[in-house]
């Protein structure tokens, strides 16, 4: 087993366990001091303005193909993650998490065959059957969030695939940088509805100031997370990627249930029935995790 070989899978998991504690602050933000998704979407993208800081380090225009190709992945990231905190926001964090996940692991499966023409060996199609069906069982939709989880999803899928694609057509600095640009692009032109501007201007100015705060340094530490699982899908595979969402769901169901007391806003249904369906998601998500690990 070559260490190489391990790297992408490696910093997955980080990524992963990085974007769960993320998401634990979000739902606190969400449950009363952002109230609206749509905004806090808007405020999310606008700090990928910082993607300008690349410019210097080898940004350059790739054609119109390639940028309408990082466009529509910008845009697809930006809807993905607007459903994904209407989700959030209406159900428990680990099961909208991990229906949303499910949802974009499949679609980032069928994406990547359709536009990218991979296809999966065995033992991998093995494992991602494992963690997606481990992704479902970690969570138990609420039926007012599955069509939510489904378009989140979709979104997600499309997203990851594109990102693949721009990283196969150039490089890692250009894949980032014009992606991120089609995101920005996105939240601006979400503007011209006006109930998008007015939750926008209506949220951040009754947000509390502790919140702003709180609220940049989660998206600081989602950037963070984000740069990580980029690079990891630069290196490896993106439907396995996509797949081991799986682990991000343990790590946030296991912070959920240990912070529920102290941070305000985080709730976990819990009773014999949710619990087996946990467990029996985690064990067949470390069976599917297990599998990558032995053969590569």
């Amino acid at each position: 087993m070559k260490s190489e070989n391990l790297l992408w899978l490696q910093l997955a998991i980080l990524a992963y366990f990085i974007n769960a504690c993320v998401f634990i602050i979000d739902k606190h933000l969400l449950s009363a001091s952002i109230p609206k998704y749509h905004a806090y979407t808007f405020g999310v993208s606008v700090l990928s303005l910082t993607s300008l800081v690349l410019i210097p380090f080898g940004v350059s225009w790739q054609g119109l193909g390639y940028f309408l190709i990082a466009l529509t992945c910008g845009a697809s990231f930006f809807m993905g993650l607007m459903f994904l905190y209407r989700a959030v926001k209406e159900s428990d964090v680990s099961v909208a998490a991990t229906q949303t996940g499910t949802m974009g692991a499949i679609f980032t499966y069928l994406f990547s065959v359709l536009i990218l023409k991979e296809t999966l060996p065995f033992y991998s199609l093995f494992a991602f059957i494992f963690l997606v069906v481990g992704i479902f069982f970690l969570g138990k939709a609420e039926k007012h969030v599955v069509w939510v989880a489904v378009l989140s999803g979709l979104f997600f899928g499309l997203s990851y695939v594109l990102l693949k694609y721009s990283f196969n057509s150039s490089n890692f600095i250009n894949g980032l940088f014009w992606t991120r640009i089609g995101f920005v692009g996105s939240a601006f032109s979400s503007l011209l509805f006006s109930h998008v501007r007015q939750e926008v201007v209506y949220s951040y100015k009754h947000a509390p100031k502790h919140s702003k705060i709180l609220f940049v340094l989660n998206k600081v530490l989602a950037g963070v997370g984000f740069i990580i699982l980029y690079f990891s899908i630069r290196l490896g595979d993106v439907s396995l990627i996509n797949a081991l969402l799986g682990i991000q769901f343990m790590f946030t169901f296991i912070l959920a249930i240990s912070l529920k007391e102290f941070i305000p806003g985080i709730r976990e249904k819990l009773n014999c029935t949710i619990l087996i369906s946990k467990l029996t998601g985690m064990t067949l998500v470390i069976i599917g995790l297990l599998t990558l690990f032995i053969k590569r």
